[in-house]
């Protein structure tokens, strides 16, 4: 009889610590934590996932809306209707069209591009391996011009993304520079829109369209947000401000402005500028007017004396800036340290020794420090980013004799084959 009290005073005590909430205090604390959760669009979901994870904010939506929806691409538009920076002239409608994965394009697509933006020339900048791994979808009577902005290297993703590959690679690189250079000139005759592109349409892409908007004329930060709108089209960061500043940051750093990179390295001067605007702007008045200036209008009468207004000032000619491929001056100690392009310049440079060296990527350049293309100092470069963190290694050893004074020359070499030619002294090596 015991025995039946205890295991019914056990049952009573068990029931008391259960109502009192006691017993399986998990299960109770889940339900209470378990409300039901809101309804969310889609889209809201994805920007708070995205926003919680990096505590990024999916841009605003761009006024005006230049994108150009297809079910086979994500950050196609149409670069008509950005602004000059002093607000007078606009790029054309349907004539500058900036894309990613060309790939993925149904027939649909297809049609959009080729007859309602009459596409009639396609740039592709992406490397031959990811040409070959996925070729774009052909539009009609639009030729691809490829111009591998990373050189022949396959898949080139080393270090995507990071602000010191925006100026080693995107800038200063070989490829880069030979790419854009061909890309801009070919904008000068090219007939209907251009459409030009790389696998996502952010980097590669996006340098092409800095470059574009500069040369026409367009502020830093009109450039700069359209270099940002990546973002919103990819609905998550894509690009960093911070890729952009160490662009601008190399470029003023050797060349003090983008008017002078345009100029020296991408064979692109103020005139040929001129020749851009008056083929891809228009007046924003309303009347679509196209863009005219003291370079595009047309010659006066020789028989008739052409008396300006005193009022009107005469258009200034702007300076030349010299090309790179120009004769170059180095100083009297032979190290290189300042170069005055002129054209009249003469100076006696001639190797002496050449040695081969076969070294490791444990080397760094000095920053802001002249280098050169070749080892006759021919071609300038400009100069060693002050930001850059590329490993190097070294292949050739030359002694140059400059004006009768002699000086060592290293040639070194990045892990995607870049080369150039710098001072002996200017190459340190990293502590390992």
């Amino acid at each position: 009889m015991s025995n039946s009290v205890t295991a019914r005073s056990i049952k009573l005590l068990c029931l008391s610590l259960l109502l009192a909430g006691v017993i399986a205090p998990t299960a109770s604390a889940a339900t209470q934590a378990a409300p039901t959760a809101p309804t969310t669009t889609k889209a809201n979901s994805a920007k708070t996932s995205s926003a919680s994870s990096s505590s990024y904010v999916v841009p605003a939506k761009p006024n005006p809306d230049h994108r150009i929806v297809l079910s086979g691409t994500k950050n196609t538009r149409d670069m008509g209707g950005i602004k000059t920076a002093d607000g007078k002239w606009q790029i054309r409608p349907k004539t500058l069209i900036r894309s990613d994965r060309l790939y993925r394009l149904d027939d649909h697509d297809v049609t959009v591009l080729s007859h309602d933006y009459n596409v009639k020339n396609v740039v592709d900048f992406r490397t031959p391996g990811q040409v070959a791994g996925s070729p774009d979808a052909a539009i009609p009577g639009a030729p691809i011009t490829y111009l591998s902005i990373f050189g022949p290297q396959a898949a080139a993703n080393h270090g995507l993304g990071d602000g010191d590959f925006y100026g080693s690679r995107l800038e200063l690189g070989y490829y880069a520079i030979t790419g854009y250079r061909q890309f801009l000139n070919s904008l000068l005759t090219n007939k209907g829109a251009t459409l030009f592109h790389c696998v996502t349409g952010k980097d590669r892409t996006g340098i092409a369209a800095v470059l574009i908007l500069s040369a026409l004329g367009m502020d830093k930060q009109t450039t700069v947000n359209d270099f940002m709108l990546s973002n919103y089209y990819y609905d998550r960061e894509a690009v960093k401000q911070s890729w952009i500043d160490e662009y601008y940051q190399v470029i003023s750093q050797n060349y003090t402005n983008i008017s002078n990179y345009l100029t020296r390295e991408l064979n692109f001067p103020v005139a040929k500028r001129e020749q851009l605007k008056a083929r891809y702007l228009v007046s924003t008045d309303g009347k679509n007017t196209p863009y005219s200036s003291a370079y595009t209008t047309a010659k006066p009468n020789p028989s008739v004396p052409a008396t300006p207004a005193p009022s009107t000032p005469k258009p200034t000619t702007p300076a030349p800036v010299t090309k790179p491929s120009t004769a170059t001056t180095v100083t009297a100690t032979g190290q290189g340290d300042t170069i005055k392009p002129t054209k009249k310049a003469k100076k006696s440079v001639k190797i002496t020794t050449t040695k081969k060296r076969h070294t490791k990527y444990v080397y760094r350049l000095k920053g802001h420090k002249v280098w050169f293309k070749d080892a006759h100092l021919k071609h300038s470069k400009g100069k060693t980013s002050k930001s850059a963190k590329t490993k190097w290694r070294i292949t050739k050893q030359e002694t140059v004799k400059i004006n009768g004074k002699k000086a060592t020359y290293l040639k070194v070499q990045d892990n995607h084959h870049h080369t150039a030619w710098i001072l002996k002294k200017y190459v340190v090596k990293i502590k390992q």
